[in-house]
């Protein structure tokens, strides 16, 4: 035992063997969510193999865009993004169809294409007559029929062909008649959201703007609607055309454009989401006020006080309304009950027991889609922008137990246009994003009246005349911007010239949401043959001479005008905006001073006038540097002071100061007399 229990002093060396290193701590996982494991997992199927239907192998490097990112709108490209587009919608090898488009703007020193970017007469005259012709060829893409055996991808690429086969069409009827097109909506994936709305909906509302519904309307939208409906089927669809933004329009205009629309067959009514969301938050308001009143008399006399005020002006608006129910802007109550009226009847499926009344609302960017559901529902429902496309998906917003809104994303459907600049003053594509700026900017020069550019923005605006190159009747659009950013202080640097661009951002912004307003009048019926024809530049101007008063100016300005009439004694009455606008100090607006009243020979009152029109200018801050100065009018002005040369009697030098000669010729011995003799004897050779 002793033995067993005796340890040896020297035992046997262990082999050695290489450090293992510290012991693996094991921290908690702070990723619980497994975000990072989805996103690799999502990298690695991009990029899988797929074997088509066909047995055909798929691998593609490309990487992925979100859902958000194809929704984007697309209206225009440039060649290459087209034709890869192209070649990709065709899913096939670069063999795409060419579309090149040469245009010649210029042959040695004469230029082709205007200056301003407009056309003419003579060639609008033309561009009207062939987009008639063509009418019937202007469609949109129609989603092919499919059903539930077939793949995604399958169907995926039976809507890629049909919609590539639909671009060519349109693209072979540009270049075989040389017409010219709106850019259209150039994604397919915006194109299924409207596809999506026309199917799932009972009722389907085109919203156009007022002061130009048929550039808005589509009337193959309609014949898509129509084809889709099925009666016997319990699936019918009914169209509705919206005309918003109506209380731009005087009564007049609306009269004539509901004398087209009984016509032409077409089921419309008059709407303005702006005044019905201003009166939601009147009311509002109201409310708020009355639940924070303390109870007391005074505050319970003010609200009876606006109760009755608005009640009066709600009756003398249904009034208004009872004499021609027409042509009346509909409350929303009222486009609540149309909406129903209009929308077909359809049976209670008992496979589908909750079924629900879908309304779709359709049309073009910023014609004010979001903003009709939110005055519908009562409440900001949809976010709403000033900047074209801001839906970027169609959305669904319950507006009762049984009927059931969907907003589609603002399309830009293909039309027929004789410049882009429409497509900008009409707000479909976006202003910041403008490039050309003098077309749009022309395009308001003649349409606004000279005077009242000059009574909203306070200036003056300096014109050509006939003689100098100018029309002498309206402002070309380098001299509006010019007036306006030297006004306003936009100066580029470096020189020190006008930012014209600037400037047009800011009048092309106001003339878009209505500051500066514009309705284009309906088209005439011919008398001979069954066509509508398009009014003319006068005539449009004359459609809109009420729109021109000293009452459609903003409240700021009138209360500036006003004061300014009182201070040259000019009754309110009497006072005319187009002709007495130039007698008026008013913002940076200096009046004309006139010449000699009691001038009676014409060349004085021609003198008069010249002067009247010269002398009215513009306030610059900038001093001389910012103002607009002209060449010719220096010179006309020299030329006119001629007249007010006066002449004056000098007597001759020899007969000057002859007294003062006498004396000094008497003294013999001046000394100054002797100085100056010598001085021309030595110096004087």
């Amino acid at each position: 035992m002793e033995n067993s229990n005796k340890i040896s002093l020297h035992p046997e060396q262990k082999k050695w063997k290489a450090p293992k290193g510290p012991k693996p701590i094991h921290h908690k996982n702070k990723n619980l969510i497994g975000l990072g494991r989805t996103i690799a997992n999502q990298r690695s199927k991009e990029n899988s193999i797929q074997y088509l239907p066909d047995g055909e192998m798929r691998f593609t490097t490309d990487k992925k865009e979100a859902n958000w990112v194809k929704l984007r709108s697309v209206t225009q490209e440039n060649a290459l993004d087209e034709f890869l587009s192209t070649a990709e919608l065709a899913d096939t090898d670069f063999t795409a169809d060419k579309n090149q488009q040469v245009k010649i703007i210029k042959v040695g020193n004469t230029s082709i294409v205007n200056s301003n970017g407009l056309l003419s007469t003579d060639e609008m005259l033309a561009m009207r007559q062939k987009h008639m012709m063509f009418e019937n060829k202007l469609t949109i893409p129609k989603r092919p029929k499919w059903n539930k055996n077939q793949s995604k991808i399958e169907i995926d690429r039976q809507e890629n062909l049909a919609f590539l086969s639909w671009r060519r069409e349109l693209a072979q009827l540009t270049e075989n008649n040389d017409l010219l097109l709106t850019p259209f909506e150039r994604n397919l994936e915006v194109w299924k959201q409207l596809w999506r709305v026309v199917e799932r909906c009972d009722l389907i509302v085109q919203i156009v703007d007022a002061r130009n519904p048929l550039f808005f309307r589509s009337i193959d939208l309609d014949k898509y609607v129509t084809s889709l409906s099925d009666p016997d089927n319990n699936k019918a669809k009914n169209n509705l055309l919206l005309v918003n933004k109506a209380d731009m329009l005087t009564r007049d205009q609306r009269i004539a454009w509901a004398e087209y629309f009984k016509l032409k067959k077409i089921n419309y009514v008059f709407f303005s989401a702006a005044k019905a969301n201003e009166l939601l938050e009147k009311e509002r308001e109201e409310l708020e006020n009355i639940q924070n009143s303390t109870g007391s008399s005074s505050s319970s006399s003010r609200n009876t006080n606006n109760n009755t005020a608005a009640a009066a002006a709600v009756d003398a608006e249904q009034e208004e309304g009872e004499a021609n129910d027409s042509i009346r802007i509909l409350k929303i109550e009222e486009l609540e009950k149309l909406f129903m009226d209009s929308a077909p009847k359809f049976e209670v499926d008992p496979e589908f027991p909750d079924r629900k009344l879908q309304i779709g609302l359709v049309g073009y960017p910023n014609v004010g889609k979001s903003s009709t559901i939110n005055a519908l529902v009562g409440s900001k429902k949809v976010s709403v922008s000033s900047t074209p496309g801001k839906t970027k998906h169609f959305q669904t917003i319950h507006l009762s137990p049984d009927v059931l809104l969907c907003d589609c994303p603002g399309l830009v459907f293909p039309n027929f246009a004789y410049t882009n600049a429409e497509l900008v003053c009409n707000g479909v594509l976006p202003i910041d994003q403008l490039r050309e700026h003098i077309p749009p900017v022309s395009l308001v020069c003649q349409r606004i009246p000279k005077f009242f550019l000059e009574a909203v923005y306070g200036i003056h605006i300096p014109i050509q005349k006939v003689e100098d190159g100018g029309n002498g009747e309206y402002p070309t659009a380098r001299e509006l911007l010019n007036a306006y950013a030297r006004a306003r202080g936009y100066m580029t640097q470096g020189f020190g010239s006008a930012d014209e661009p600037r400037a047009a951002r800011y009048i092309l912004k106001d003339y878009v949401n209505g500051k500066l307003l514009y309705v284009n009048p309906p088209p005439k019926e011919a008398t001979n043959k069954n066509e509508w024809i398009l009014p003319n530049l006068q005539e449009s101007r004359i459609f809109n001479r009420e729109l021109y008063t000293l009452n459609h100016l903003p409240e700021s300005r009138q209360h500036q005008i006003v004061s300014a009439m009182q201070h040259k004694h000019i009754p309110v009455d009497e006072f005319n905006l187009e002709k007495d606008l130039t007698k008026l100090n008013f913002s940076q607006h200096i009046a004309a001073t006139t010449g000699s009243g009691d001038s009676k020979d014409e060349d004085n009152k021609l003198r008069d006038n010249n002067q009247l029109q010269s002398e009215a200018k513009t306030l610059f801050y900038g001093g001389k540097q910012a103002a607009l100065e002209s060449a010719g009018d220096e010179l006309d002005r020299e030329f006119f002071a001629m007249n007010n040369i006066s002449g004056k009697f000098a007597t001759p030098f020899h007969k000057k100061n002859n007294n003062n000669t006498e004396k000094n010729l008497n003294k013999k011995h001046n000394k100054k007399n002797k100085k100056q003799d010598k001085k021309v004897r030595v110096v004087g050779y």
